[in-house]
């Protein structure tokens, strides 16, 4: 659930690496042409996403800016792109104590405020994808990343209009406090609970 990366030069001039083509529109894409996301859909897409962070998680990575940009619908499943500000898990909290890097809207507190993140982090951001898929809305609205990272650390999410079924497990990930969120793996056990419930 990750877009397949088939080469790479790290000590070049300039870094770079190269990915496999997906086919098909990024979730910010497909919410603006198409509207939110139906319950099924959404459980896909949870249910995808939190296999990525699973395996990335596992890898010893943050990826730091999961967003609906960085999520592309494949007919096989949703991909995780874009781990341009990703970080080793054990240096996410040197590299980046005092500094944001992100996208204010789908940021974690902890990530907002400029503290330490860990896999955590990219389990809020996660709550916030599937928010956004949802409603069709960032669930802290937007406007100048002061405010919304205001909004990030210390508001509620807007979260009306997320359906009865997944409000739960959008709920737990967008806890403020990391500790009250639910790790990628427990969090695809959790998907898998209501897909059948449902």
């Amino acid at each position: 659930f990750t877009a397949l990366v088939v080469d790479a030069d790290v000590d070049a001039p300039v870094p770079w690496l190269a990915t496999a083509y997906v086919s098909g529109p990024s979730l910010s894409e497909a919410v603006r042409d198409r509207g939110p996301l139906s319950v099924p859909s959404l459980l896909a897409l949870a249910s995808g996403l939190a296999k990525s962070l699973t395996a990335i998680h596992a890898a010893g990575v943050v990826h730091g800016d999961l967003k609906p940009s960085n999520v592309l619908l494949a007919l096989d499943g949703p991909r995780v792109i874009d781990f341009g500000i990703s970080q080793a898990a054990e240096a996410a909290p040197q590299a980046r104590a005092g500094l944001v890097v992100g996208t204010p809207s789908f940021m974690s507190p902890e990530q907002a405020a400029g503290q330490p993140v860990g896999p955590l982090s990219d389990v809020f951001s996660l709550g916030a994808v599937l928010a956004f898929a949802a409603t069709g809305r960032r669930p802290f609205g937007s406007g100048q990343a002061s405010v919304v990272l205001e909004r990030v650390v210390r508001g509620q999410p807007g979260l009306e209009g997320v359906p009865p079924a997944v409000l739960p497990l959008i709920q737990r990930c967008l806890a403020k406090d990391p500790a009250g969120r639910p790790a990628a793996a427990d969090l695809l056990a959790a998907v898998t609970a209501t897909g059948a419930a449902v």
